[in-house]
C-alpha cells in the first residue's frame, strides 16, 4: 500500500519540481536579458524600438555587452539578422541625427566597446559625436565607465582631453 501511495507522490513531486525550476530560471533572468528579449521581439515584427528600450541596451559591463554581442552567432536566433547593427547605429543615431542627449553618454560608453568587426563603425559615430562638440566629449569623460581603453583613451590623448 505504501508503494502504490509513493509513486503517485513522487510523480506530483517531480512536476512541482520542474516547475520550480522554471521559474527559477526565469527569475534569474537579468533585467538586461529581459529588455534585450523585448527589444528582439519588437526587432523581428519589424516594429519601433521605443527610446525607453532601445536607451537599456546599451551594456553596463562586458558580460551585458557579451549578451548583446551574443545576438550575432549562428547559434542565436537573430544571427541571420543584422539586429546588433542595426540597433547600435539607432542608439548612435539618436545622439548624432536626433541630437536626443539622454543617449549621449550611453552612445558614448556604447563606443567604449569597440572592438573586432563592429569597431569601426562605433569609431566613425565616436568621431562624428566628438566632431560635433569636442568640449563637450571631454567634459564627458568622468562619466565614461570605460574611458581608460581604446577608444576612448585614444580620442580623449588625441582631443587633448584632461
Amino acid at each position: 500500500m505504501n508503494t502504490i501511495l509513493t509513486l503517485p507522490v513522487l510523480i506530483v513531486l517531480s512536476f512541482l519540481s520542474i516547475g520550480n525550476s522554471m521559474e527559477l530560471k526565469f527569475l534569474d533572468e537579468t533585467q538586461y536579458e529581459k529588455n534585450l528579449n523585448t527589444a528582439s521581439e519588437l526587432y523581428l515584427l519589424k516594429k519601433e524600438i521605443p527610446e525607453s528600450i532601445l536607451i537599456k541596451l546599451v551594456p553596463d559591463n562586458y558580460v551585458e555587452f557579451g549578451i548583446f554581442y551574443g545576438t550575432t552567432g549562428p547559434e542565436h536566433e537573430l544571427g541571420k539578422t543584422n539586429f546588433f547593427y542595426d540597433t547600435t547605429r539607432l542608439i548612435f543615431e539618436q545622439v548624432t541625427s536626433n541630437k536626443n542627449l539622454d543617449f549621449y553618454l550611453p552612445s558614448l560608453n556604447l563606443a567604449s566597446f569597440a572592438d573586432g568587426e563592429y569597431a569601426e563603425e562605433f569609431i566613425k559615430y565616436l568621431e562624428l559625436i566628438i566632431k560635433t562638440d569636442k568640449e563637450k566629449f571631454c567634459e564627458s569623460l568622468s562619466s565614461i565607465k570605460y574611458k581608460n581603453r581604446n577608444p576612448i583613451k585614444y580620442y580623449s590623448e588625441l582631443n587633448n582631453c584632461e
